[in-house]
């Protein structure tokens, strides 16, 4: 597991390998066998390779129900702990710090909490803040990597951690939207499969959010998690119990702040299939994080490569007759929408 390993495991292994059934770490085996006694780097990332498998098939999150991972994680307890939240009656007993979950206004809250962040970890002797792999051969920033992956004693010891829970559908949608919008939000979503670095491409920015909240023995690592849906109010009672008044969440006023929290316009243009395939490939999310059991409709989906591929293929023709039949009404199409946001 991420936390008792050594430090080599703490690096290097790659959970997404047994997490996605789709990704194609035998392809990559095959491909290399003819050729990995060649090349130093290339017998490096094969050790790597053949570490992650290893450690992927000791790994305790695949669960054949939501119900076993909701009791293998205690994931009950949430609910109980946003209700006293919501009384008042949060336990803050130590320091806050801050676990940034990506795209769940992380950088808002850095903002306003600027020492409450890890910047930096020692690896190796070196002191250095986007060193830890947690996707194959790719790096993320120390304050976007999971705390079941960080090497000892980890930054958040000592602390009262608290971070952010998203929908996962509109956390992958402000992704999309911090892109630019030039492809399509499935695009985003098939490229975790084919990327090198798996959902550690972007700096983790989509890396499953039940990660940060539990290691992989099923131990707390986030203290306090706060709902997007309701952040500015929940935001503002955990910093009183932490005797802070002082530091509230600005509203949502520039546009770049819009397009990242959801406040703009939707995407109006995923298909019921694709937004079920996202909540399928972050189903620990949404079974942990928000209560939704989702198990048997994932099971009937295909959710490899070739699956995704289809998917993509008829969202993008269903949006191509979309914007003729927009022209032809004359009204604007959901891209059109976005940009057009001041």
């Amino acid at each position: 597991s991420g936390n008792g390993g050594s430090q080599f495991e703490t690096q290097d292994l790659s959970p997404h390998f047994l997490r996605q059934p789709f990704e194609s770490v035998h392809t990559k085996q095959v491909a290399c066998t003819a050729c990995w006694r060649q090349n130093d780097g290339l017998r490096a990332e094969m050790r790597s390779l053949w570490a992650a498998l290893l450690g992927a098939a000791l790994r305790t999150d695949a669960f054949e129900s939501c119900a076993e991972a909701r009791r293998y994680y205690k994931a009950d307890a949430l609910a109980e702990e946003a209700r006293r939240l919501r009384a008042g009656r949060a336990n803050v007993s130590r320091p806050l710090r801050f676990l940034h979950v990506p795209k769940n206004a992380g950088t808002t809250i850095q903002r306003l909490l600027p020492d409450a962040r890890p910047r930096t970890t020692v690896v190796d002797g070196r002191t250095c803040g986007k060193c830890i792999k947690v996707g194959g051969p790719c790096a993320c920033s120390l304050w976007h990597v999971p705390p079941r992956y960080l090497p000892q004693p980890s930054p958040y010891a000592d602390h009262d951690t608290f971070c952010v829970a998203r929908d996962p559908v509109d956390r992958v949608l402000s992704q999309w939207r911090m892109e630019g919008a030039h492809r399509s939000a499935c695009l985003v979503m098939r490229e975790r499969l084919t990327h090198r670095c798996g959902a550690a491409m972007s700096d983790c920015h989509l890396w499953p959010q039940h990660e940060y909240v539990w290691d992989a023995a099923g131990r707390r690592t986030c203290a306090h998690v706060l709902a997007f849906d309701d952040l500015s109010d929940q935001f503002r009672r955990l910093m009183r119990a932490a005797g802070r008044d002082d530091v509230t969440l600005p509203p949502v006023t520039s546009r770049r702040s819009a397009l990242h929290h959801g406040a703009a316009a939707p995407e109006t243009d995923l298909s019921a299939n694709v937004t079920l395939m996202i909540r399928c490939a972050y189903k620990l999310d949404e079974c942990l994080l928000r209560g939704r059991d989702i198990f048997e409709e994932c099971a009937r989906l295909d959710l490899t490569i070739d699956g995704w591929t289809r998917a993509c293929d008829r969202s993008a023709g269903r949006k191509r007759r979309c914007r003729v039949h927009c022209r032809k009404r004359g009204t604007a199409s959901a891209r059109e929408r976005l940009h057009k946001i001041s």
